[in-house]
């Protein structure tokens, strides 16, 4: 490695661009903040780079180099992908089009079901068809094959899918199809959607390998650029892209299935709340990261991060296991407005990182970072580490007409419209923690994200939480997160049949096809010189017969050698009695999915603390409005907290990435960690 001895992160959020430099003996650690450029996010990067090097940053001495991005989430929601098409099984052309007959909003009869991301004249179907057991029951007409290549190339599309009924059992005739695309339309983008995810349910199978197709150009597109640029500045190291899961794939992996990706950024946001956590010794922890444009949290319950199978974009199901992030309320530079009602509201809007909120000096509408310095939250000459002026006089003028319709101030607007957002929160949050069946008052909100520290405490007030962290680092913590980040693969075998039915033969055969297919996953990284060690994780999906969905229940390897089916209906029982108030021992179980998680562990650098300098703690003060009352609260650097001092609210504690407001019933302390703790005072 000669003597270089960097590791970086980045993060392109919706308004900020995030990078984390760090010494690989964990002796230094840099964080920078940069708008992000929407229409050339690689540029974001570029000056992020350059900010380092103004520092003294060495940028050729970066040999780790992990990146969380948001380009395919973007296209999905801007829906400014790929023209494609569709081959599908004769009979099956409106699998797009019918999706799953639930209306949107149940109690809306106005609610329409999204638009599909293919046009149904784009929709081809092909003579063939594959039984539930994987037999072929109707052989492949290629002569169908071949029309519906050449009336795809005439129409001009970018890429094409294909998707056969029952292609989770037997794959043959998909994989046959995407051959001969290659062979007489190489210019085309095409994906079979058993080599995305080959679980059953065609629909959201179907959907998961057009997301994959729709989003593949604009994602290589900015992965050429992103990798021009490192070698413009000289860097050798090859990206790392962080997945939805939480884990890491290599840069060309990502480009072929850049789907993967669709919520790396948030996912690596948790991995760093996890690491953050667990240096302090907290197991039960809300995650709650609020950037430029939304508010994400997660659970992490026993040190263990919750996953999911059943998230949605847009509208349209993404299947793949990611992590459970929900988006929950506004963003630093959500938009304040009223509506047609007359009533004051936050968000979804958002004014981005181009104009930005007022104060930024290109936009005009009010946004809340806008009621935050209006309010006395921010430090205009410190805001993202002096390298964004706010101009407050501009906020003002943004908040004018929202205080005219209230009849009030600019003041009491700017406090209000965080109320607002503030009560969202509550209200969505609420839901989630009642969903998954959890007492806030057994968790703590640890808080990140530029805009996290800033509402944190309220939202905990709201919650009843047991106390809020703050992260040495919050406003980087996703890009600090991906550092912190595994090489991580998802292996699925989809299999219908009844757990009595199971023999110990089937167990282990389906078992070890997956973990070979999720080691040379791995050896096809090349990544053994980060690795310190493996570990496969077996799982799987069941339910009682007649049930419509599934619950994903762990499964040790052990349990072959005795009878996997007692231990597997115990916990498979409890796991239902504790999720839903009931079960059924006398029922039949039945299996739908084998999976195998592998997990490529890095060495990881332990978790970063706050620096601390010599200063004596010599607060300022300065008037805050909170919740309707105007205090004077004491303004404090970070830097100069050293651990177990304790500062009481009101108080607002600057640092070069956030800001973190205190409630005046509330008092912050850092530990040894250097995670800051804000806890309620003791009442007299």
């Amino acid at each position: 490695m000669g003597d270089i001895n960097y590791e970086l992160g980045i993060d392109i959020g919706g308004t900020f661009t995030d990078l984390t430099l760090k010494e690989i003996d964990g002796s230094g650690i840099w964080n920078v903040k940069t708008p992000t450029v929407p229409k050339d996010p690689a540029s974001g990067i570029s000056n992020g780079l350059q900010l380092l090097k103004e520092k003294g940053i060495d940028l050729t001495k970066i040999s780790y180099f992990v990146h969380g991005m948001t380009i395919g989430l973007n296209t999905l929601l801007q829906r400014n992908g790929a023209r494609i098409g569709l081959f599908v099984t004769e009979g099956f052309r409106d699998i797009l089009s019918i999706q799953r007959l639930r209306l949107p909003v149940p109690y809306d009869l106005h609610s329409r079901l999204p638009e599909s991301l293919i046009e149904r004249q784009h929709v081809y179907p092909i003579k063939e068809r594959m039984q539930a057991d994987g037999e072929a029951f109707t052989s492949l007409d290629m002569n169908d094959v071949d029309q519906a290549i050449d009336q795809a190339v005439e129409a001009g599309l970018e890429g094409l899918v294909v998707s056969f009924l029952h292609s989770y059992r037997n794959s043959a005739h998909e994989l046959q199809v995407v051959e001969r695309i290659k062979e007489r339309a190489p210019h085309l983008y095409v994906e079979a959607s058993s080599s995305i995810w080959t679980e059953m349910r065609e629909y959201e199978r179907t959907v998961i390998a057009a997301m994959n197709v729709y989003i593949q150009p604009n994602v290589k597109r900015y992965f050429e650029t992103l990798v021009e640029r490192l070698e413009q500045e000289g860097i050798q190291a090859k990206p790392f892209i962080t997945q939805s899961n939480g884990g890491l794939m290599e840069i060309h992996a990502a480009a072929d299935q850049p789907v993967k990706t669709l919520f790396s950024g948030p996912a690596a946001g948790v991995m760093g709340a996890v690491q953050a956590a667990d240096a302090s010794g907290i197991d039960n922890v809300i995650t709650f990261d609020v950037g430029g444009t939304s508010a994400d949290i997660s659970l992490i319950e026993g040190g263990e991060i919750l996953y999911t199978q059943t998230n949605e974009l847009g509208g349209l199901p993404t299947i793949l296991p990611s992590v459970a992030i929900y988006s929950i309320g506004a963003g630093g530079g959500s938009l304040a407005w009223i509506d047609k009602g007359g009533i004051l509201k936050v968000g979804p809007l958002s004014a981005g990182s181009d104009p930005g909120p007022a104060c930024y000096g290109r936009g005009e509408e009010p946004a809340l970072t806008d009621a935050f310095l209006l309010s006395g939250y921010l430090n205009s000459a410190s805001f993202a580490g002096g390298n964004v002026g706010l101009n407050q006089d501009r906020s003002a003028a943004a908040f004018q007409k929202i205080a005219d319709h209230l009849q009030s101030n600019v003041l009491e607007a700017a406090d209000q419209s965080i109320q607002v957002a503030v009560a969202n929160m509550f209200t969505e949050l609420s839901n989630v923690l009642e969903q998954h069946g959890i007492d806030p008052n057994d968790f703590s909100l640890m808080a990140f994200g530029g805009a996290g520290p800033v509402l944190a405490n309220m939202v905990a007030e709201e919650i009843q939480a047991k106390q809020v962290i703050i992260p040495a680092n919050p406003g980087n913590l996703c890009a600090q997160g991906s550092l912190a980040a595994d090489f991580v693969y998802d292996a699925i075998t989809s299999r219908q049949v009844l757990l009595i039915e199971m023999d110990k033969a089937e167990w282990s055969t389906i078992f070890t096809a997956m973990e070979q297919e999720a080691t040379d996953w791995l050896n096809r990284q090349q990544v053994d010189a980060f690795l310190q060690s493996t570990q496969l994780h077996h799982t799987i999906d069941a339910r009682y017969k007649g049930q419509a969905f599934e619950l994903e229940v762990p499964f040790q390897l052990d349990w072959l050698e005795a009878d996997p089916s007692l231990k597997l209906a115990e916990i498979f029982h409890a796991q239902h009695e504790r999720l839903y108030g009931h079960s059924d021992p006398n029922a039949s179980i039945e299996l739908m999915n084998f999976k195998v998680r592998i997990v490529g562990e890095t060495a990881a650098n332990s978790h970063a603390t706050a620096v601390l300098n010599d200063k004596s703690l010599e607060p300022g003060e300065r008037s805050v409005r909170i919740n309707g009352q105007t205090y004077s609260a004491a303004i404090v650097d970070r830097t100069v907290l050293q651990p177990g001092m304790e500062i009481q609210g009101p108080a607002i504690i600057e640092q070069q990435d956030t800001t973190t407001v205190v409630l005046p019933s509330w008092k912050a302390k850092t530990d040894e960690a250097g995670n800051l703790l804000l806890e309620r005072k003791e009442m007299n």
